[in-house]
């Protein structure tokens, strides 16, 4: 009979880069590489993942480099946006807060109901009729599409530079309760935006819709994403004031935020969500 794998108390930690997946008593020569149980945060999903985002990588960059600056070009430089967008989100939580690592890590699905996939199929749609029924205009990514992939690629930066900032204080869920690892972070980057992630985020899709040139989305993610920033920063900011006190009060006094929603936010419903002034 073949040797049983030992148990899973007896292997290594469960947090972290390494976690395994569930013990299977008898498992054959044959045993696929990937956990048939594809949301479970093993070392062998995560490989997987990561090897398919980086195909995606090295597609991409072909494409651009082969083509250069035109519709298929721009197209790669799209692909490899988004796929090391997806690595980097992962890589970030896996260094700087192991603990809390799993698969929706990757951020393929970060609102859990397929929003996210939904809206990047139908910006590939978009463009894919723009390049059937408009490239042979002559016009081709002009500098909108430069413009597009800069802010993108600021927008990208701001995020990862949050998230590397905040380390184990930074969550994709908002925690409703403090952790002891959980400590108010208001240096670096934090010193000058209270919610750097997000407008990193919001600047890296909406720039990449620009450089596509679909303005049907970059229409639609302006005012998705501004709905989503709306309500989830009101949530953010209450939760954070109930855990802090009177250091977020001045946090939030102290330093501004751009998310370009917030304009918004403080037409509809005034000033009642702010902190009232030190004396």
């Amino acid at each position: 009979m073949p040797e049983k794998l030992p148990n899973q108390a007896d292997c290594a930690p469960q947090v972290g880069l390494f976690r395994i997946r569930p013990v299977i008593a008898e498992e054959k020569w044959w045993t696929p590489v990937i956990s048939l149980e594809y949301q479970t945060h093993s070392a062998h999903n995560i490989a997987a993942t990561a090897c398919g985002l980086g195909v995606a990588i090295g597609c991409g960059m072909t494409l651009a480099l082969s083509y250069g600056w035109t519709y298929m070009g721009v197209f790669g430089i799209y692909i490899t946006m988004i796929a090391l967008y997806h690595m980097l989100e992962y890589l970030c939580v896996a260094l700087y807060n192991p603990a809390r690592v799993e698969l929706e890590s990757f951020m393929f699905d970060p609102d859990g109901e397929n929003l996210y996939p939904i809206a990047m199929a139908i910006s590939i749609i978009e463009y894919v009729v723009e390049c059937l029924f408009y490239s042979g205009n002559g016009s081709g990514p002009g500098l909108a599409s430069v413009a597009g992939l800069l802010i993108a690629l600021v927008g990208q930066s701001i995020r990862t530079l949050a998230m590397v900032t905040a380390k184990s204080s930074f969550n994709h869920i908002i925690a409703d309760r403090r952790e002891s690892d959980h400590t108010l972070i208001t240096h670096g980057i934090y010193k000058y935006e209270r919610h750097p992630s997000y407008v990193g985020f919001f600047l890296w899709a909406v720039g990449l819709q620009l450089m596509l040139k679909n303005p049907l989305t970059v229409g639609a993610f302006v005012v998705a994403l501004g709905y989503f920033f709306i309500m989830r920063v009101r949530y953010e900011e209450r939760t954070l004031r109930q855990l802090f006190g009177q250091e977020y009060d001045r946090y939030m006094q102290q330093t501004p935020t751009c998310i370009p929603s917030i304009a918004f936010k403080q037409v509809a419903l005034g000033k009642k969500d702010q902190p009232e002034k030190q004396t």
